[in-house]
């Protein structure tokens, strides 16, 4: 069962139909309308919560016509009732057909943001336009497949023997069908591009430089005494969308190294095909004590290769001297220190991101790494982040980490990640 309860937040105007909490791997948010803001549970794609802003007060609480259409198509007529007197009304249960594609909408969302695979890829916004159509959204599902068919095209007539999986050819089909109104000449070639290329075959070579999925597990394997000191995490939350390029794990996702001896330390970062080169500039590697929540070195980036950044921050003291430091990028030098519950926090979300993808095993990301070096970093990936989650003091999501790591799950159902399955 996936039960809702609603409830009336006076402080905002705003009624909120809460289920149960977000576990280890939190949040994956979507706005399928103005005014209605949904959260779906990032490791099984759950329904947790759905906020809807309200446009009165008192004894009638409306929303918008949008809005209230959605909320139709998820509880049933009831649930407007639900809405215009929250304090007498009874728990909401989801259709799970609309659920389950608003599910993966976004957690497509959210995967991509992390991905390292191109933001740019046009299989992130094919998928997405077809997912879009299916859950009733058709000007999100129109606006992805119109940014997805140059590029698609671009693809499919330069790669001509490659064989796509299914739900590839769903994608791309949606694509055509969704832009041959505005389009038809284009979409008419998409069709004929994608003929003929489903079923089983080899499939066409990557075309992003590819990861080394043991090399990973190696790196991790030898930080793994490190319990504290020094920590590193990339928010994405903190810099450009689109603009560095993720790792397999958080460990990766910046390379950092401590030079005790000149007193600095070094942070390098990749950026995402397709970035732009001077946007790297603008962002700053800082060196923070959270414990006291103050930045102690900070120092812009500067390109040193045709996709990779650099940073050097000079220590004012050596680093032993504090039982915990991080290095933080961010875009706004202002950007508040967070505590360090906060780091652990949101770095533990990373490792649960990491841990969901590695049991995905992308094969477009690393397809000359065995389905075994996949779920070891899996389970390395759920071990690091029940210690994050541990040292958060939430024991509870802890305790998920853990069940997971001690018995692998298969991934839970929803979107595909074509982009990540592809390499493309």
């Amino acid at each position: 069962m996936n039960d809702l309860t609603p409830s009336f937040e006076r402080e905002t105007g705003q009624v909120i139909l809460e289920g149960l909490p977000a576990g280890v791997a939190g949040e994956a948010s979507l706005i399928p309308v103005p005014g209605l803001d949904l959260a779906f549970d990032r490791a099984d794609g759950r329904l947790c919560r759905v906020v809807a802003d309200t446009t009165g007060a008192g004894g009638s609480i409306p929303v918008g016509e949008q809005a209230a259409a959605m909320l139709v198509e998820l509880f049933g007529a009831y649930a407007l009732n639900a809405v215009a007197d929250p304090a007498g009304a009874q728990v909401l249960s989801p259709d799970p057909g609309l659920t389950a594609m608003l599910s993966s909408l976004a957690r497509l969302d959210a995967a991509r943001a992390t991905s390292p695979a191109p933001p740019g890829s046009p299989w992130w916004a094919a998928e997405a336009a077809e997912l879009a159509g299916r859950a009733c959204l058709p000007a999100r599902a129109s606006a992805e497949a119109h940014c997805a068919l140059a590029a698609l095209l671009g693809q499919l007539d330069t790669i001509t023997t490659s064989v796509l999986p299914e739900p590839a050819v769903q994608a791309a089909s949606a694509v055509a069908a969704l832009t041959a109104e505005d389009e038809p000449a284009a979409a008419a070639r998409l069709r004929e591009a994608i003929g003929g290329r489903s079923g089983p075959g080899p499939a066409a070579p990557p075309l992003i430089p590819e990861f080394d999925v043991a090399a990973e597990i190696e790196s991790l394997e030898k930080d793994r005494v490190r319990l504290g000191g020094l920590q590193w995490m990339l928010d994405p939350g903190l810099v450009p969308e689109g603009l560095f390029r993720p790792g397999l794990s958080p460990y990766s996702d910046l390379s950092v190294s401590h030079e005790g001896a000149r007193g600095q330390v070094v942070v390098e970062a990749a950026l995402a095909p397709g970035a732009s080169r001077e946007a790297g500039n603008d962002c700053l590697a800082r060196l923070v004590d959270p414990t006291v929540r103050r930045v102690l070195a900070q120092a812009c980036f500067a390109k040193t290769a045709p996709d990779r950044v650099r940073a050097e921050l000079l220590l004012p003291f050596p680093l032993d001297e504090l039982p915990e430091s991080w290095i933080e990028v961010v875009q706004d030098k202002l950007w508040p220190v967070r505590s360090a519950k906060g780091h652990r926090i949101r770095r533990a979300l990373r490792w649960a991101d990491a841990a969901l993808r590695a049991e995905r095993a992308p094969a477009g990301l690393a397809p000359h790494s065995a389905h075994e070096d996949w779920a070891a970093l899996a389970g390395t990936a759920w071990e690091r982040c029940r210690r994050d989650w541990e040292a958060a003091g939430d024991e509870d999501r802890a305790d998920q980490a853990a069940r997971r790591q001690a018995v692998p799950q298969p991934p839970a159902d929803g979107p595909a990640y074509l982009a990540e399955a592809l390499g493309r």
